[in-house]
């Protein structure tokens, strides 16, 4: 069976089209931020949803080089966390690879919370 309905990533961006031409411009001054808040948040979900787990495979596979470890990415950035704490990175020849990788953490991110920066090359 072949199922035509919006999936989440439809829904989240018809809402937040909505919002933004229906709601958003009728909201009172005094809620005008907590407005902007909500219709950054959809745009978030949106990106997030459209950019699925594309990245994720890719960025644990080189957090995990790093530490020498396998894992997925929610796990493993605690640990580099730590590593970074410990100071397993101090050497100078251990920075250069930790830089790169925590390049593309960030890009990753920017992605989805804030695209226009990315964007910018900033």
């Amino acid at each position: 069976m072949i199922n035509d309905d919006p999936g989440a990533r439809d829904l989240v961006a018809i809402a937040l089209k909505t919002f933004r031409e229906a709601v958003l411009p009728v909201v009172p001054a005094e809620q005008r931020f907590a407005a902007l808040m909500i219709a950054n948040a959809l745009g978030m979900a949106e990106r997030e949803l459209a950019a699925g787990a594309g990245a994720e495979p890719a960025l644990a596979a080189a957090v995990g080089a790093l530490l020498g470890e396998a894992g997925d990415l929610p796990a493993l950035l605690p640990r580099l966390c730590a590593a970074i704490d410990a100071g397993s990175f101090d050497a100078p020849d251990r920075q250069a690879g930790l830089r790169a990788v925590l390049a593309e953490v960030t890009r990753a991110r920017l992605a989805v919370s804030n695209p226009k920066l990315l964007a910018a090359g900033r």
